[in-house]
């Protein structure tokens, strides 16, 4: 199963439930982290990084194989109660790559794509450029967090609307959301599933899936706030799993109570050194 994962990467510092560091972050570390653990998979990162990046990417596959820039887009986390708030910095080093043969021929070889920006920098050209080169079969799954991000002087992150989501969504698959991700996000989960299949995680209350004409709620395990060690990266972890899952079953259900268990047992580990075991 080749897995490539569009994006960007950042150095996080967190601080969260129990729990303070500075840590390789993004979505697309945590899915690799995750991948690297399932059996029968390769994955690929394709993002902009700079050299302060160089030493989280032990193990890690990454496209350009050398940095192109001095510093890395950075985020401070802090994480309270299940709410994050962010500044953002070194945004400038995280310019989009050229789109060269042999980006797109990595993207042609994957059997599962995610876009996982971090800012909305990934434009509605550069990504419909990006997936020309996408195979038909191939399952492509959108974590759309970066384009609810704008930042003001200080480098604090705000909330804008989603305003590619039109001309993005029809060349996915799913999107994977949290209801923590946007203060509209049910009333965007409507005007998705008109388009696209929709996953939207709320914590203790379990997963929603959405379609057309379908609906399911998949109830969680919840964890007692107290015996959490970090919640860092949990969205991007069960999308991981699912997207996983989903490749090999094409079951809905399955995929996303096996996503959710997944999820459930990185709750109890840094984000620095997750563990799982296959249920």
């Amino acid at each position: 199963m080749n897995i490539t994962i569009l994006g960007h990467v950042c150095i996080d510092e967190n601080v969260s439930e129990h729990v303070s560091y500075t840590s390789a972050g993004s979505p697309a570390m945590f899915m690799a982290k995750i991948f690297g653990q399932l059996p029968d998979t390769k994955t690929r990162i394709i993002a902009p990084y700079g050299n302060d990046f160089v030493r989280y990417l032990k193990n890690i596959s990454i496209y350009p194989s050398k940095p192109l820039q001095e510093k890395t887009l950075s985020y401070r986390n802090t994480f309270h109660k299940s709410i994050r708030t962010q500044k953002a910095m070194n945004r400038e080093h995280a310019e989009l790559l050229p789109i060269t043969d042999e980006l797109r021929e990595i993207i042609h070889g994957s059997d599962i794509i995610f876009l996982a920006p971090l800012t909305p920098d990934y434009s509605v050209p550069y990504v419909h450029l990006l997936m020309q080169s996408v195979r038909s079969d191939a399952l492509k799954i959108l974590l759309p967090q970066g384009y609810y991000r704008s930042f003001d002087s200080n480098c604090n992150v705000h909330q804008r609307e989603f305003k590619e989501a039109e001309d993005l969504l029809p060349l996915f698959d799913f999107i994977i959301a949290s209801e923590f991700d946007h203060f509209a996000i049910a009333e965007y989960t409507k005007k998705w599933a008109q388009i696209i299949q929709v996953i939207v995680t709320r914590g203790d209350k379990g997963v929603h899936y959405y379609s057309k004409n379908d609906s399911l709620v998949v109830p969680v395990d919840p964890v007692k706030p107290k015996d959490i060690v970090d919640s860092v990266g949990s969205g991007d972890i069960f999308s991981a799993a699912f997207g996983y899952r989903y490749f090999e079953t094409k079951d809905i259900k399955k995929s996303l109570e096996f996503a959710n268990n997944i999820a459930r047992q990185c709750l109890f580990y840094k984000a620095d050194s997750l563990k799982i075991t296959l249920p």
